[in-house]
């Protein structure tokens, strides 16, 4: 009978150190997709700013096509501007459907697996976020230049 004893004592160990690891992870997956976050959420400001300057350089293509200047060139200089516009607006518009969406202290009262599923998920969905940031800024930049 005495062996029973410290064998229960040891299950019950074991599995609150499981309980302490999932911990260990969610924090550091929730830390990662928060860290993912803050990096990104500066460059709204370069989206805003590079949206504003192809608005302008649309503008003037506008204009100077309204007294008759034109060419196949300035077409597709409109054309580009505007769908680079785009892009900046679409990747601006996935990082606020994300934040709108974020749950992150409902997930910590879930199960520590579901919380866990939650936050990978999360991490897949903001660094889609990252990725069509960066490289719309970018396009946007080169562009520009």
């Amino acid at each position: 009978m005495k062996s029973l004893i410290p064998l229960s004592f040891l299950l019950v160990l074991c599995f609150a150190c499981g309980k302490d690891k999932d911990q260990e992870k969610l924090t550091s997956l929730e830390t990662e997709v928060l860290a993912i976050h803050d990096e990104v959420m500066p460059q709204q400001e370069d989206i805003m700013s590079l949206k504003s300057q192809l608005s302008k350089k649309i503008q003037g293509i506008d204009s100077l096509q309204n007294v008759g200047v034109s060419s196949n060139t300035m077409a597709e200089q409109r054309i580009k501007a505007v769908d680079l516009n785009q892009k900046l607006t679409d990747a601006d518009k996935l990082m606020m459907d994300w934040m709108h969406a974020y749950r992150g202290d409902s997930a910590k009262k879930l199960e520590p697996k579901e919380a866990l599923l939650y936050f990978e998920k999360e991490k897949e969905r903001i660094l889609l976020v990252k990725q069509a940031t960066l490289k719309s800024i970018q396009e946007a930049k080169t562009f520009l230049e």
